[in-house]
């Protein structure tokens, strides 16, 4: 999420799986959405080099998924 918020993409994040596949069904359908998603992904990545806050999110988040401890 913190990744997405850095590049300026919010629309694709959700708070319920149910809007997690609406969001997954219109990127697949919806071409134009989904090219400028992905043109937004391209012009704002250089956000996400040399900044370890998201690196070190995301990393500490997969090892407590796979460790199974619960989130913060």
């Amino acid at each position: 999420m913190a990744i997405l918020k850095m590049m300026g993409v919010t629309e694709t994040i959700t708070e319920t799986i149910d809007d997690y596949v609406s969001i997954a069904v219109r990127l697949g359908r919806d071409v134009p959405w989904r090219l400028a998603i992905k043109n937004r992904i391209s012009e704002n990545k250089h956000r996400l080099y040399r900044d370890r806050t998201c690196v070190t999110a995301l990393e500490e988040f997969l090892n407590r998924v796979a460790r199974g401890t619960p989130g913060r």
